[in-house]
């Protein structure tokens, strides 16, 4: 099996987290473009894309079901409509529909979230102690935006072994988060 992370820019010339998992290893690297990321996944033959970047929109109001659910479960997320997310949200949208169209499997997720289940913590310096005492092994990861892709990575894993729930709905779309 093999994950790839993607933390998300809201622009091209803004840099984006890159990560691929595999056999216990995480490579991880700065992108900009979407045409670069949309190279790599399709180089990389992934299993599943794990993106952090809402991938739709609320039918209604700025919230969808599965933002709603992460807030009345303490989780802080915010509202793909927020000014800064709006631009993020419409690139995620763009970029999931084109690696959909090359038939790889894309879901949305929240690295926050993540760490703060996985390892009760949203410190990312104690995600990669936590994730190298489970024997995974890091090449790159220096920047934020590598170790949220990691961390997106390592819950697009989970995903594909059963371990992660999706909350939302299809209507509105769902994020995918590592089961408790």
């Amino acid at each position: 099996m093999k994950a790839i992370g993607i933390d998300l820019a809201g622009l091209e010339t803004n840099p984006s987290g890159f990560a691929v998992l595999t056999n216990r290893n995480f490579k991880a690297q700065i992108v900009y473009s979407d045409e670069r990321m949309i190279s790599l996944c399709a180089d990389e033959e992934p299993s599943v894309v794990a993106i952090d970047a809402p991938l739709g929109l609320p039918k209604r109001g700025n919230l969808r079901d599965a933002d709603r659910s992460l807030i009345k479960r303490g989780l802080r997320v915010f509202p793909p409509t927020f000014a800064g997310m709006r631009k993020l949200t419409e690139r995620g949208i763009i970029l999931a529909k084109k690696l959909r169209a090359r038939k790889i499997k894309v879901i949305e997720i929240h690295p926050r979230t993540s760490g703060l289940l996985l390892f009760n913590t949203s410190d990312r310096a104690r995600w990669l102690a936590e994730l190298k005492k489970m024997g995974l092994r890091f090449e790159g990861g220096k920047s934020a935006h590598e170790v949220d892709a990691m961390m997106a990575a390592m819950t697009g894993l989970l995903y594909l072994k059963g371990e992660a729930e999706k909350v939302g709905t299809q209507r509105e779309g769902t994020i995918v988060i590592p089961i408790a």
